[in-house]
């Protein structure tokens, strides 16, 4: 059963990942995080709890990434320092978004277990987000995305571009279209917790990821199987019974935490059945 147990085991690993492989450990210890909320927010089969947390044990919780951190004294307003590292360092493309993505999903564990908020817990989040580089992204068209703070008009536009970016690169890999996922969750997120600031600084950011994956893929983008169409959804006992997914990473948990809580926002039932008919490109 996922618990607070798994909340503690994701924040150690994105508190760590800087000093392990920041970028792969980091994945790991968001797809912990990621784990709980979808279940905890969406209307999951009653075994799907159990099943993710034997798969995540499986994977992760054992290894030293997962290992506890020292006792030390929750310190709550630590999370300021977060926030700060985050608006130093939102400029600019870094990583398909993960300077943002991680550290929001740290910051919504956080809201749930107060007293791992500790001085060596932030400091590994702050370096982590300082680790991300940024990409140049070619051309400087503008692009208009509607303001995160406006849930509905910002998610419709997140699933349109999810349908074309999902076409775009139909057979060359759908990573960019599963971040497109994170990325957008994450705003939302921010917003949801109160941290407008921080939402506003994100958004430069966020208007070159959206710039960039209109270019389409690059020679960077290497050819790559699409998934074959499942019955089964990750709401569903069935799906992860099933799943042979990369789990190297965890996109396989990730990318379903992200489209369902986007999914939530969304009105256009249209847009929705559209959504619902591609998405198996990430699932």
């Amino acid at each position: 059963m996922l618990n607070a147990d798994y909340l503690l085991f994701g924040l150690n690993a994105v508190s760590r990942a800087h000093s392990l492989d920041y970028f792969e450990d980091g994945h790991r210890g968001g797809a912990i995080i990621s784990a709980i909320y979808l279940c905890k927010e969406n209307p999951v089969e009653d075994e799907v709890p159990q099943v993710l947390g034997r798969l995540i044990d499986k994977h992760w919780t054992h290894t030293d990434l997962c290992a506890p951190f020292p006792d030390e004294d929750a310190q709550p307003e630590l999370r300021q320092r977060i926030l700060d590292t985050l608006a130093r360092n939102t400029d600019g493309l870094r990583q398909a978004g993960h300077n943002v993505i991680l550290p929001t999903l740290a910051l919504k564990a956080f809201t749930d277990v107060p007293e791992a908020v500790t001085e060596s817990r932030v400091e590994g989040i702050c370096r982590l987000i300082e680790s991300f580089t940024v990409s140049d992204v070619p051309g400087s068209d503008p692009v208009e995305v509607p303001n995160p703070v406006h849930g509905q008009a910002f998610a419709e536009f997140v699933l349109e571009e999810f349908l074309e970016c999902g076409r775009r690169f139909d057979g060359r890999g759908q990573g960019w279209t599963g971040h497109l996922l994170t990325y957008s969750r994450a705003l939302l997120d921010l917003q949801c917790m109160g941290y407008l600031e921080t939402v506003q600084a994100a958004r430069a950011g966020f208007e070159a990821f959206i710039r960039r994956i209109r270019l389409g893929p690059l020679e960077s983008d290497i050819p790559r199987e699409e998934h074959s169409r499942k019955e089964a959804k990750p709401l569903q006992k069935q799906y992860w019974v099933e799943q042979e997914g990369d789990w190297n990473l965890g996109h396989v948990v990730k990318y379903p935490y992200g489209f369902y809580g986007i999914l939530g926002y969304a009105q256009d039932r249209a847009l929705v059945d559209r959504c619902m008919t591609e998405v198996y490109r990430i699932f």
